[in-house]
């Protein structure tokens, strides 16, 4: 008989596969790192290759090689983040850790559209036991659904007294939801059209 995986077994697979791929990439951009360093420690320490008229062009090469292998660096940060997200199908998260990291992933996609996102995030936020790949899924259609040429996006985290709430402005119909049993015993709701609301009960 052929053995049945379940959804939480492909998740598990493919964090799995992103876990390691971008760990891998850390060890590489780490010895592109060390290098370029090592090279401009040879030009500033050496009284010959200082004095050639291509030592500037060549130090700021550097310092751009630089600024990249930090910005690629918390790519991949944020793509193992991702990926261990799915290793287990329940665990205590953090809510506004879970945003800001599909935030972070989906930064290039939303720059292109010149879309600026603005964060208020609750420093008090209660940490809940759930499914942070599901919880990520939600807020990545949720912004995904409004994220128009040149809109501005505000998301605001809070507590109420049974539920964490991720509030997202401007509001859409939330029939993204329409599997509802995938999402419980989370729920999305359309607060007067203006805004959606992922509520997440604490309890």
């Amino acid at each position: 008989m052929m053995t049945q995986f379940s959804p939480d077994d492909h998740l598990a697979f493919i964090g799995k596969i992103l876990s390691l791929y971008t760990h891998e990439q850390k060890n590489h951009l780490a010895i592109i790192n060390e290098s370029a360093g090592l090279l401009g420690d040879m030009i500033e320490f050496s009284e010959t290759l200082k004095s050639l008229p291509e030592t500037g062009q060549i130090l700021d090469i550097i310092k751009s090689i630089d600024a990249q292998i930090k910005r690629s660096s918390e790519m991949a940060k944020a793509l193992n983040s991702f990926g261990h997200r799915m290793d287990t199908a329940l665990c205590l998260l953090s809510v506004n850790d879970c945003v800001k990291e599909v935030l972070a992933l989906l930064h290039r996609a939303l720059a292109q559209k010149r879309i600026t996102i603005e964060g208020d995030y609750a420093a008090d936020m209660a940490a809940i036991t759930g499914s942070p790949s599901t919880l990520q899924l939600l807020v990545f259609k949720a912004v995904t659904r409004v994220a128009e040429e040149n809109a501005h996006i505000n998301i605001k985290t809070f507590n109420t007294d049974d539920s964490a709430i991720i509030s997202i402005t401007p509001g859409i119909p939330v029939d993204f939801m329409e599997d509802s049993d995938y999402f419980k015993p989370m729920r999305a709701v359309t607060i007067n059209g203006r805004e959606i609301n992922i509520i997440i009960p604490l309890k």
